[in-house]
């Protein structure tokens, strides 16, 4: 554990909460199916349902939830082979704890739920032309009927990353000289370039800091749609290769869960 306080920390103040709850059921019967429709209907009621998200909203609504399923994932360990997943948001951190309590409880022995919280804060690692870069001309958020593919990723990075000053981390973010090799390389930003006018993105904090023991960071989230899949898997390719992105030398990667966006399980 570090020295962070709960709530917030030196990458900033949290805006708002995300929770994604991972469902792989205990068996496939009809029993297991009406019991997780129930549980699905009960726990989305109060939330607005974001398969229905818009380019534009005059305001964004409060609390949102999301569903989404997993056809391919079988066999594969943990929450990358779960079944289902949702996602509930809300600027009220104990409405998202106690939506998780409930789905555990009307889903009892049925199923196995794995939660993961985030935060949404400021952009940390940015400036006024990485804003207009990577922010200002970014995908806005679409329907879950052309947005159709999700890919959820957690990760943390590795205690030498925080170790660095603020500034060196920045670093990484711009073409830069690889401190290790001396090459220029054109760090995350530019990688992400082919990503930003075709994959919505966003990037929850860990709740309580980073550099927590057996918790992640962040969790990286994305959604494109079907001819965008190709474009998400190139720039993943060049971010995890270190001779072009130095900063995966600091990046530990979680289960990767890939699925659809659908309006109900």
């Amino acid at each position: 554990m570090n020295g962070h306080s709960v709530g917030s920390n030196h990458l900033g103040v949290n805006l708002a909460f995300t929770k994604f709850l991972f469902v792989s059921p205990a068996r496939d019967d009809d029993a297991a199916r009406t019991r997780l429709l129930a549980a699905a209907g009960t726990v989305g009621r109060g939330f607005f349902n974001d398969f229905q998200a818009a380019e534009a909203r005059e305001a964004p609504p409060q609390e949102t939830i999301q569903f989404f399923v997993n056809e391919n994932g079988h066999g594969r360990e943990g929450i990358a082979g779960a079944r289902y997943a949702l996602q509930v948001s809300s600027k009220y951190r104990p409405r998202l704890a106690e939506t998780e309590a409930e789905l555990r409880r009307r889903l009892g022995e049925y199923a196995e739920v794995v939660a993961i919280d985030g935060a949404v804060r400021v952009p940390q690692y940015t400036s006024a032309e990485m804003y207009v870069y990577a922010y200002k001309n970014a995908l806005s958020r679409g329907s879950g009927r052309v947005q159709r593919n999700v890919v959820i990723i957690p990760m943390r990075k590795t205690a030498e990353w925080w170790e660095k000053d603020a500034l060196d981390r920045h670093a990484y973010f711009y073409p830069h000289a690889d401190a290790h090799t001396g090459a220029r390389v054109k760090g995350h930003a530019r990688l992400g370039e082919p990503g930003i006018q075709t994959i919505y993105r966003r990037l929850y904090y860990n709740p309580d800091g980073p550099g927590r023991e057996d918790a992640w960071d962040f969790v990286t989230y994305f959604e494109c749609a079907d001819e965008h899949v190709a474009i998400f898997d190139q720039i993943c390719r060049a971010l995890r290769d270190e001779r072009q992105n130095p900063e995966w030398r600091y990046v530990v990667e979680g289960p990767e869960w890939r699925g659809k966006r659908v309006l109900k399980w």
